[in-house]
Formats: C-alpha cells, sequence, structure tokens
C-alpha cells in the first residue's frame, strides 16, 4: 500500500513495508552537481507532482571500505546527487520519538539507506520514527582550499538535514522535541562536532555514540590545505589559478578522476596524517582534548542524555594481529582511537550533571577471527540480521543473533524513548559508580570501569 505525505517541498509517496511506512531518498537539498559541487547545501528545493520515495537511492560516491572485510560489502548506486534521506515510521499521526542515523566510514565510505542500515525493524520494535541521512564523503564532503572550499560541508550538510527534520518530521508521525542522534565511528565523531557548535541547539536532544573515533581529532586550516594543494595537483588542476577558475575547472572533473586522485594520495600523504585525509577543518578545537572539552561544554548547556560504548576487539575489523607484539600495538592503538578521549567525554557529561550511560561490547561470533570487532553491534541495533551476510558473524547460529538482538535491541530504543534505562540491569555510568554495561549474549553483566581496564592490562 502507498502513502502520500506533504512535505515543505513538495509531495512524497511512500510505501508500507511489513508493520512500517517508509520513504527512501528524500531530498533536504539541491544536488551538490556540476557548479555546486563544493558550494554549501542549498535547501530551497521543490517539486511538482509526487515524488516516488519507494525505493532506495544512490549513496555519495566512494571508493572500497577498509571495513569491508569484516562487514562484508554493501552496494548501493553512487551519484553525487546524494542529499537525501530515509524515514521509517509506523505510524504518520503520531507524536513519536525521533532516532537520526549517521552512518560510519572514516568519512570516506558507507551510505546511511544500505540495506543493513534499514530502519524497518527499529522504527516498529521501538515504536519510533528513524530517519537515515545521506551527506558528501571524501574529497566531496571535506576537501578545502583557498578559492575553492573552507567549509566542512558534510557538516553543513547534516545540519541541512537537521534543520529539514525539524520542519518536516511531524508529517511523518514524529516529535521535533525527542531527537536523539545516534551514529558510529565517524558517524559518532561527527555527532560530537554537531553538539560542540552552539548553531545547533535545538535540532537533538540525546545522542549515542557507537565507537567514535575521537581520537583522531580534527584537521587545522594549514594541514586541510596542505592537503587540498597535494589533491589538487594529483587531480591536475593549478594550484595557482584563483577564484572563478580554479573552482571551475574543479567543478569539470569527472567524480571518477576524484576517486582517482584520492586514491593516490595514500602513498603521498598516508603515513603524516594516519590515512585519515578528510575529516572536519577546525583550529579551535582540534586535539582530540578540546574536542571532548568544547562538546562537554555544550551538552552541559543542554543537558543532553548520552549513550557511549566500545566494542572489545575494534581494530581487528581492519587488522588481524600476527604476533602479541602487535596485539599490543593494537590495543594501544585501540586506547588513543577510541577508550580514552571517548570515556573522557563520558566523564566529563558525568561531571556536568548530565545522564550518561555506558558499555562495552564483548561477544565475538564462534568462527571468527574478527572477534568482538569494529560494527559488530550494528547487526543488533537495527535487528535487520537477513541483511547482514557479515565475515564477522562467522558461525553464530540464529538463535544466538536473535537473543543477542532481543537483549541489546530494547535497551536502545528504550534510551531512545527518552526513558531511564532499568537500574539493576543497566545502571547510570556516573562519578562516583564508573559502572559499564558488558554484552557478551550470555549473562550480559554489569562491569566496573577499573575491572574492565585491569583485565585489558592483563591480556
Amino acid at each position: 500500500m502507498d502513502y502520500l505525505v506533504q512535505t515543505e517541498g513538495g509531495k512524497v509517496k511512500g510505501r508500507e513495508n511489513g508493520g512500517v511506512i517508509q520513504f527512501h531518498g528524500i531530498p533536504y537539498a539541491k544536488p551538490p552537481v556540476g557548479d555546486r559541487r563544493f558550494a554549501l547545501p542549498d535547501p530551497e528545493l521543490t517539486w511538482e507532482g509526487v515524488y516516488d520515495a519507494a525505493f532506495r537511492r544512490p549513496m555519495a560516491p566512494q571508493g572500497i571500505s577498509d571495513t569491508d572485510s569484516a562487514m562484508g560489502s554493501s552496494c548501493l548506486a553512487q551519484d553525487e546527487d546524494c542529499l537525501t534521506l530515509s524515514v521509517s515510521t509506523p505510524e504518520l499521526t503520531g507524536n513519536l520519538p525521533v532516532a537520526v542515523w549517521f552512518h560510519g566510514g572514516a568519512n570516506c565510505y558507507g551510505g546511511g539507506d544500505l540495506e543493513i542500515y534499514d530502519g524497518g525493524e527499529l522504527a516498529e520494535n521501538g515504536k519510533l520514527v528513524c530517519v537515515n541521512l545521506n551527506f558528501r564523503l571524501g574529497a566531496l564532503g571535506f576537501l578545502q582550499y583557498p578559492g575553492l572550499n573552507e567549509e566542512n560541508l558534510s557538516i553543513e550538510d547534516q545540519i541541512c538535514a537537521l534543520l529539514w527534520i525539524q520542519r518536516n518530521i511531524r508529517q511523518f508521525g514524529g516529535d521535533p522535541a525527542r531527537i536523539t542522534l545516534f551514529g558510529q565511528s565517524a558517524g559518532g565523531n561527527a555527532i560530537v562536532h554537531l553538539l560542540s557548535r552552539k548553531d545547533t541547539e535545538g535540532l537533538f536532544q540525546q545522542i549515542v555514540l557507537e565507537s567514535p573515533s575521537l581520537g583522531r581529532g580534527n584537521h587545522k586550516k594549514e594541514d586541510a590545505f596542505q592537503i587540498g594543494w597535494v589533491f589538487l595537483e594529483e587531480l591536475g588542476i593549478n594550484t595557482a589559478w584563483t577564484g572563478d577558475k580554479l573552482r571551475t575547472e574543479a567543478c569539470k572533473k569527472p567524480v571518477s578522476e576524484i576517486l582517482a586522485a584520492t586514491a593516490r594520495l595514500w602513498p603521498v600523504l598516508g603515513p603524516k596524517y594516519e590515512n585519515m585525509f578528510f575529516k572536519p577543518v577546525l583550529d579551535e578545537w582540534h586535539t582530540p582534548k578540546q574536542t571532548v572539552r568544547a562538546a562537554a561544554e555544550e551538552a552541559s548547556r543542554r543537558h543532553i542524555r548520552l549513550l557511549i560504548g566500545f566494542a572489545k576487539d575494534e581494530m581487528r575489523a581492519f587488522v588481524i594481529p600476527k604476533n602479541g607484539a602487535e596485539e599490543e600495538r593494537l590495543r594501544r592503538q585501540q586506547e588513543l582511537r577510541y577508550e580514552i578521549p571517548g570515556l573522557s567525554l563520558a566523564e566529563a557529561l558525568c561531571a556536568a550533571g548530565c545522564e550518561v550511560y555506558a558499555y562495552r561490547f564483548v561477544w565475538g561470533a564462534p568462527d571468527s577471527e574478527r572477534r568482538a570487532c569494529h560494527c559488530i553491534e550494528l547487526p543488533f541495533v537495527f535487528g535487520n540480521l537477513d541483511a547482514w551476510e557479515a565475515p564477522m558473524l562467522k558461525g553464530a547460529s540464529r538463535e544466538e543473533l536473535e537473543r543477542l538482538k532481543n537483549t541489546l535491541q530494547p535497551l536502545w530504543c528504550r534510551f531512545f524513548d527518552f526513558q531511564e534505562l532499568p537500574e539493576d540491569e543497566w545502571p547510570p555510568f556516573t562519578s562516583r559508580s564508573r559502572k559499564i554495561k558488558c554484552f557478551d549474549n550470555a549473562a550480559n553483566p554489569v562491569c566496573d570501569l577499573e575491572a574492565v581496564q585491569a583485565e585489558r592490562r592483563q591480556a
């Protein structure tokens, strides 16, 4: 059965899918193509007739993700015309909480509306509205150079989408005053960046951060411009050009050449920037400590609720260690990239009087070398297990997967509904009692942070 909804841009047609109504690929800004390639998103978009939102639209242009070996390959068409969002809702006339998904992928890969991230099960089981965002990635979302662009375009896309949600979500049964942003990895980083900006106040009230890699920090302008210079030279653009000439020539280049130029950055700049060329740029708070401080200040002022956690073996999504020395190196890298800055954020919010919940995901599939790796919790949050053909789940029985989904997803949904979590099942993380929920798919115990850290040091 089809459903029509009137948005500010025009009518959109969605389709019932099981117990939810889904709308895919709704534009929230004009296509960033042609001379709009390196421009800020333009929300002044309307259309005649009915926009068919009954099928998935393209994700942003990208290469092959470094997490495919753990998650498996998820494919959608790719196109620069990617400033779209998707909505899954159990009803159009309610006043339901809203959960907005920010996908991960090192700011270069992934898509909000991939089948693995389908929001249907989450919307139906949690009685909430799930919104999945697409935004520009890689050079198209983060490249900066004088005369070309000096804005964090991907972040501006996200803010544009959140403003669209404020203006339109009631038409899909959602409450614009009860919005949770939830994101994983680079998606979690983006949420922290958004929280740190004063101009996002009122756009959300809660955040869920799953394995945010806050240890990567932001670029300073000088570093972004250095990367931009090398990139444009690789693209065959004369960086001596100024103004319209530089911009015009860069906008003419085919997307295939932009992706090829990105690939050529690895041997040139990889070691200097830890293979993280494209990320937000901000001199005021570019280190992890500065980022955490800025986010904590805004969270305190707004009384933001936080749910945050990490997987036990994050780095195994990328590398399988060959010996003890390599295992130790990856353990330290995990601490610096994920755990230390993430827990610092949790502790700062506790000290500011915010409500905080923390978790550790320790279950791993019996036949997978990936163990409890980066991304491992995602199938159980979204609950759409049939969409996941992931090496990281190798050997797990359907019963095992369903049990873990039925443990984890209801807790996320309870948080999305602005409820406190059950005290005996998942107590809050506080300055005095640093309790962490550990998902092992058996007892799922509550652990002390100090005990977890001691166990890691002894492993």
